[in-house]
């Protein structure tokens, strides 16, 4: 299997004028909100090339119509989800450059002009370098570096070689403060969980898959810039709050809306990438980190915890592999 320096060298040679002017990151659920470091990356560094998240069967039923032979689309499945296939099939159809993200080879990696294979997040055997969001991340720093040139590309690379000694130390932080939340908000219907900048991702993977799905608990996703602006007038003291709080330049509206809910609210739980070891990485690129740190010990330490906590197993499903939808 080629590398991710590789991958993008070829698709470099191949693509007409050696350029492209879009990458597009395609995926349903937590593949879907895993890109989001990615995506992150290349908005507030390129200066080239426009970039954008869908998911799946928005990208097959309003496809781009700058989707074309200098595009590349990211698709990412770890079984092959039939609407991600479909995407992955509709972008090369429109002569874009595919790329798969995969753990289980599908119909994803046989319509993909490129294929990555990466390990699941959930595995204690997992190196968090190799977990999707990383890879995603990775292969957006190296389309940085040979399109247009990446000044901190280095300092990037060195960050994920130290990444899963991160994440492991932030493992043990953690334990303690996953179990002061799981029995403080065990029996709650709704749990809020704010975020801003570079931790929406992970906030939003929180939301949907560890509370929503994985646990049958309603959670709203609020980005701390819009707090302010609307959501604030449903916090009272009673309201379950899960803050993340990142490192980097929007650092400032994480401070300012955790001011607010601290005066206001009750129930806060707060997870600050600072606490976790986000600067063992250079200032140069820490912030693009947060998603890494916080996603993995938001699945496999709070949501387990809570699992346990309220007996109900995060393998469970009502719909999901059940009934067709």
């Amino acid at each position: 299997m080629m590398n991710i320096k590789e991958i993008i060298c070829s698709i470099k040679e191949q693509v007409p004028g050696k350029t492209i002017d879009t990458v597009y990151f395609v995926a349903c659920g937590g593949s879907y909100g895993g890109f989001y470091p990615a995506f992150y990356l290349l908005e507030h560094e390129s200066t080239t090339l426009r970039t954008a998240m869908f998911t799946s069967n928005e990208f097959v039923h309003a496809l781009p119509k700058n989707c074309g032979h200098n595009t590349i689309v990211i698709c990412c499945s770890m079984r092959g989800t039939p609407e991600t296939i479909e995407a992955a099939r509709i972008a090369r159809e429109a002569g874009a450059v595919t790329i798969a993200l995969y753990v289980l080879d599908s119909k994803l990696t046989e319509n993909s002009d490129y294929r990555y294979k990466y390990q699941s997040i959930a595995e204690e055997a997992s190196r968090q370098e190799e977990v999707n969001s990383s890879v995603a991340l990775r292969i957006a720093f190296e389309i940085l570096e040979q399109f247009e040139g990446y000044e901190h590309y280095e300092d990037a690379m060195k960050a994920f070689n130290i990444l899963d000694d991160i994440y492991k130390d932030a493992v043990k932080f953690c334990k303690p403060r996953a179990k002061a939340f799981s029995e403080a908000f065990k029996n709650e219907e709704c749990i809020y969980v704010l975020g801003a900048g570079p931790s929406m991702g992970a906030a939003y993977i929180f939301s949907i898959c560890n509370l929503m799905e994985m646990q049958w608990i309603h959670s709203p996703t609020v980005n701390h810039g819009e707090l302010l602006h609307g959501p604030f007038e449903a916090i009272d003291k009673n309201t379950p709050l899960f803050i993340l709080m990142s490192e980097g330049r929007t650092r400032a509206v994480d401070v300012r809306a955790l001011k607010f809910l601290q005066a206001y609210g009750e129930k806060l739980v707060v997870l600050d990438a600072k606490d976790l070891g986000i600067n063992r990485i250079s200032d140069s690129v820490s912030e693009y980190f947060n998603h890494l740190i916080f996603a993995p010990v938001l699945n496999n330490v709070f949501l387990r915890e809570l699992a346990k906590v309220k007996k109900h197993p995060y393998t469970n499903r009502r719909y999901m592999w059940k009934v067709k939808y």
